[in-house]
């Protein structure tokens, strides 16, 4: 339990188990986790092949020179997408940033689609959650 909550020092969780998501749920179901992300689609392309899918961590609190967000702000990213979030080219970015507001739809929305996932499969768990 965290007794001195400073939110300039946002506690991190680091699991392996959650960046290892798409291989376990391949590994379990046979199906590749898909790409939650899907950014590339404002610029009018389509996700890599499933197979490049990774755990990519979204900007926010706590990222900075070094060091990542915390792991529970990780969504599913095919190769692209996840290209276009850590390095895009100068003119990509310039693209991206003339849509804001999709670009953050699209992290809020990839981040409750990726957290449904792990819960689903009991990657992260939620004492008295339940899938309804």
């Amino acid at each position: 339990m965290i007794t001195d909550f400073r939110p300039h020092m946002l506690p991190k969780v680091r699991s392996t188990r959650i960046m290892a998501a798409p291989n376990l749920i391949r590994q379990k179901t046979g199906v590749m986790m898909p790409c939650t992300l899907r950014i590339c689609s404002i610029l009018g392309e389509r996700c890599s092949d499933e197979a490049t899918n990774v755990m990519a961590h979204l900007p926010g609190p706590g990222k900075g020179t070094g060091t990542k967000v915390t792991d529970l702000a990780t969504v599913c990213a095919c190769h692209r997408c996840h290209q276009l979030l850590d390095q895009p080219s100068p003119r990509e970015q310039a693209q991206l940033e003339l849509y804001p507001h999709a670009v953050a739809d699209r992290f809020f929305k990839s981040l409750i689609e990726t957290q449904a996932m792990l819960f689903a499969h009991g990657i992260i768990e939620v004492p008295d959650g339940e899938l309804v």
